[in-house]
Protein backbone atom coordinates (compact mmCIF):
# COMPACT_ATOMS: atom_id res chain seq x y z
CA UNK A 1 0.00 0.00 0.00
CA UNK A 2 2.83 2.42 0.80
CA UNK A 3 4.33 2.04 -2.67
CA UNK A 4 0.98 2.62 -4.36
CA UNK A 5 0.42 5.81 -2.39
CA UNK A 6 3.98 6.94 -3.17
CA UNK A 7 3.29 6.39 -6.88
CA UNK A 8 0.00 8.29 -6.77
CA UNK A 9 1.85 11.19 -5.13
CA UNK A 10 4.39 11.18 -7.97
CA UNK A 11 1.70 11.02 -10.67
CA UNK A 12 -0.13 13.97 -9.07
CA UNK A 13 2.83 16.18 -9.94
CA UNK A 14 1.84 16.03 -13.61
CA UNK A 15 -1.06 18.27 -12.64
CA UNK A 16 1.47 20.83 -11.40
CA UNK A 17 3.89 20.50 -14.34
CA UNK A 18 3.18 23.06 -17.06
CA UNK A 19 3.87 23.08 -20.79
CA UNK A 20 4.60 26.06 -23.00
CA UNK A 21 1.21 25.81 -24.72
CA UNK A 22 -1.61 28.08 -23.61
CA UNK A 23 -5.25 27.25 -23.00
CA UNK A 24 -8.41 29.05 -24.04
CA UNK A 25 -8.46 30.86 -20.69
CA UNK A 26 -4.87 32.09 -21.15
CA UNK A 27 -3.38 29.69 -18.57
CA UNK A 28 -0.53 27.35 -19.39
CA UNK A 29 -1.52 23.78 -20.14
CA UNK A 30 -0.57 21.18 -17.53
CA UNK A 31 1.01 17.92 -18.59
CA UNK A 32 -1.91 16.08 -17.00
CA UNK A 33 -4.38 18.12 -19.06
CA UNK A 34 -2.39 17.32 -22.20
CA UNK A 35 -2.52 13.58 -21.43
CA UNK A 36 -6.27 13.76 -20.74
CA UNK A 37 -6.91 15.61 -24.02
CA UNK A 38 -4.97 12.93 -25.88
CA UNK A 39 -7.02 10.15 -24.31
CA UNK A 40 -10.27 11.85 -25.34
CA UNK A 41 -8.94 12.37 -28.88
CA UNK A 42 -8.01 8.70 -29.16
CA UNK A 43 -11.51 7.61 -28.11
CA UNK A 44 -13.21 9.96 -30.59
CA UNK A 45 -10.86 9.21 -33.50
CA UNK A 46 -11.04 5.42 -33.20
CA UNK A 47 -14.12 4.88 -35.44
CA UNK A 48 -12.44 6.86 -38.24
CA UNK A 49 -9.17 4.92 -38.30
CA UNK A 50 -8.50 2.84 -41.40
CA UNK A 51 -6.42 0.27 -39.51
CA UNK A 52 -7.41 -1.46 -36.24
CA UNK A 53 -5.46 -0.69 -33.08
CA UNK A 54 -5.34 -2.09 -29.57
CA UNK A 55 -7.34 0.67 -27.92
CA UNK A 56 -6.40 -0.36 -24.38
CA UNK A 57 -2.74 0.00 -25.36
CA UNK A 58 -3.38 3.37 -26.99
CA UNK A 59 -5.16 4.74 -23.93
CA UNK A 60 -2.40 3.51 -21.63
CA UNK A 61 0.18 5.27 -23.77
CA UNK A 62 -1.86 8.48 -23.85
CA UNK A 63 -2.18 8.48 -20.08
CA UNK A 64 1.38 7.42 -19.27
CA UNK A 65 3.62 8.73 -22.09
CA UNK A 66 4.73 11.83 -20.12
CA UNK A 67 4.75 10.19 -16.70
CA UNK A 68 8.56 10.55 -16.29
CA UNK A 69 8.08 14.34 -16.42
CA UNK A 70 6.51 14.11 -12.97
CA UNK A 71 10.12 13.64 -11.86
CA UNK A 72 12.23 15.18 -14.64
CA UNK A 73 9.97 18.14 -15.64
CA UNK A 74 8.96 19.23 -19.13
CA UNK A 75 11.52 20.82 -21.46
CA UNK A 76 10.10 23.14 -24.18
CA UNK A 77 10.90 21.98 -27.69
CA UNK A 78 12.81 25.12 -28.65
CA UNK A 79 15.26 24.44 -25.81
CA UNK A 80 15.94 20.86 -26.84
CA UNK A 81 19.41 20.94 -28.37
CA UNK A 82 21.07 17.59 -29.03
CA UNK A 83 22.86 17.81 -25.66
CA UNK A 84 19.66 18.74 -23.83
CA UNK A 85 17.78 15.86 -25.50
CA UNK A 86 20.48 13.39 -24.52
CA UNK A 87 20.38 14.60 -20.92
CA UNK A 88 16.57 14.54 -20.94
CA UNK A 89 16.54 10.96 -22.23
CA UNK A 90 19.00 9.82 -19.56
CA UNK A 91 17.01 11.50 -16.79
CA UNK A 92 13.74 10.01 -18.03
CA UNK A 93 15.29 6.52 -18.12
CA UNK A 94 16.23 6.91 -14.47
CA UNK A 95 12.72 8.18 -13.68
CA UNK A 96 11.11 5.19 -15.42
CA UNK A 97 13.30 2.82 -13.40
CA UNK A 98 12.35 4.66 -10.21
CA UNK A 99 8.65 4.33 -10.99
CA UNK A 100 8.90 0.72 -12.15
CA UNK A 101 10.85 -0.32 -9.08
CA UNK A 102 8.28 1.37 -6.89
CA UNK A 103 5.35 -0.48 -8.46
CA UNK A 104 7.01 -3.70 -9.61
CA UNK A 105 4.87 -3.27 -12.73
CA UNK A 106 6.73 -4.07 -15.94
CA UNK A 107 3.71 -3.15 -18.07
CA UNK A 108 4.22 0.57 -17.39
CA UNK A 109 7.85 0.31 -18.42
CA UNK A 110 6.88 -1.64 -21.55
CA UNK A 111 4.25 0.95 -22.50
CA UNK A 112 6.74 3.79 -22.14
CA UNK A 113 9.38 1.90 -24.13
CA UNK A 114 6.86 1.15 -26.88
CA UNK A 115 5.94 4.81 -27.12
CA UNK A 116 9.59 5.92 -27.37
CA UNK A 117 10.45 3.32 -30.01
CA UNK A 118 7.52 4.32 -32.30
CA UNK A 119 7.51 0.89 -33.96
CA UNK A 120 3.94 -0.22 -33.28
CA UNK A 121 0.92 1.31 -34.99
CA UNK A 122 -0.40 2.19 -31.53
CA UNK A 123 2.75 4.15 -30.68
CA UNK A 124 2.69 6.00 -34.00
CA UNK A 125 -0.94 6.91 -33.42
CA UNK A 126 -0.28 8.18 -29.91
CA UNK A 127 2.68 10.29 -31.10
CA UNK A 128 0.49 11.81 -33.82
CA UNK A 129 -2.20 12.59 -31.26
CA UNK A 130 0.48 14.08 -29.00
CA UNK A 131 1.33 16.57 -31.75
CA UNK A 132 -2.33 17.04 -32.64
CA UNK A 133 -3.12 18.21 -29.11
CA UNK A 134 -0.48 20.94 -29.42
CA UNK A 135 -2.03 21.93 -32.75
CA UNK A 136 -5.44 22.20 -31.09
CA UNK A 137 -3.96 24.51 -28.46
CA UNK A 138 -2.69 26.79 -31.24
CA UNK A 139 -6.31 27.00 -32.34
CA UNK A 140 -7.84 27.41 -28.88
CA UNK A 141 -5.30 29.65 -27.10
CA UNK A 142 -6.80 32.93 -25.95
CA UNK A 143 -3.87 34.84 -27.44
CA UNK A 144 -1.52 33.53 -30.15
CA UNK A 145 1.18 36.17 -29.71
CA UNK A 146 3.19 34.01 -27.32
CA UNK A 147 3.85 31.44 -30.07
CA UNK A 148 5.86 34.02 -32.04
CA UNK A 149 8.13 34.90 -29.12
CA UNK A 150 10.56 31.98 -29.41
CA UNK A 151 13.65 31.77 -31.61
CA UNK A 152 12.51 33.72 -34.67
CA UNK A 153 9.12 32.03 -35.04
CA UNK A 154 10.49 28.54 -34.30
CA UNK A 155 7.04 27.14 -33.53
CA UNK A 156 5.28 28.62 -36.56
CA UNK A 157 8.02 27.29 -38.86
CA UNK A 158 7.60 23.86 -37.30
CA UNK A 159 3.79 23.94 -37.29
CA UNK A 160 3.54 24.82 -40.99
CA UNK A 161 6.39 22.60 -42.14
CA UNK A 162 6.00 19.69 -44.56
CA UNK A 163 7.65 17.46 -41.97
CA UNK A 164 4.95 18.25 -39.43
CA UNK A 165 2.11 17.61 -41.89
CA UNK A 166 3.45 14.36 -43.33
CA UNK A 167 3.64 12.90 -39.82
CA UNK A 168 -0.15 12.44 -40.04
CA UNK A 169 -0.31 10.85 -43.49
CA UNK A 170 -0.49 7.24 -42.26
CA UNK A 171 -4.11 7.81 -41.20
CA UNK A 172 -6.31 10.00 -43.45
CA UNK A 173 -8.47 11.24 -40.57
CA UNK A 174 -5.40 12.52 -38.71
CA UNK A 175 -4.16 14.45 -41.75
CA UNK A 176 -7.65 15.78 -42.41
CA UNK A 177 -8.08 17.04 -38.84
CA UNK A 178 -4.59 18.56 -38.81
CA UNK A 179 -5.15 20.35 -42.14
CA UNK A 180 -8.44 21.80 -40.84
CA UNK A 181 -6.73 23.01 -37.66
CA UNK A 182 -3.96 24.66 -39.69
CA UNK A 183 -6.54 26.35 -41.91
CA UNK A 184 -8.29 27.85 -38.89
CA UNK A 185 -5.01 28.82 -37.20
CA UNK A 186 -3.95 30.54 -40.43
CA UNK A 187 -7.12 32.61 -40.34
CA UNK A 188 -6.48 33.56 -36.71
CA UNK A 189 -2.90 34.55 -37.46
CA UNK A 190 -4.02 36.82 -40.30
CA UNK A 191 -6.94 38.39 -38.43
CA UNK A 192 -5.33 38.76 -34.99
CA UNK A 193 -1.61 39.08 -35.69
CA UNK A 194 -1.47 40.31 -39.27
CA UNK A 195 0.77 37.33 -40.17
CA UNK A 196 0.44 35.52 -43.51
CA UNK A 197 1.07 31.87 -42.66
CA UNK A 198 2.19 31.11 -46.24
CA UNK A 199 5.63 32.52 -45.38
CA UNK A 200 6.16 29.49 -43.15
CA UNK A 201 4.71 26.85 -45.47
CA UNK A 202 6.98 23.98 -46.44
CA UNK A 203 9.96 25.21 -44.40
Amino acid sequence: MENLVDFFAIAEKLECEYRLTRMSDGAQQSVASHSWNMTVMAIVLRPYLTHPVNMERVMKMCALHDLPEAITHDVPLHEQTSDVRAKKHAQESVAVSQITNLLHNDDICNVLDEYEERKSREARLVKAIDVLDTAVQHLCAADLKYVSEYDNNFYWKLFFSDKMATGFDFEPVLRGVFDEIRRRVSMRMKNELGIDSSIFMGK
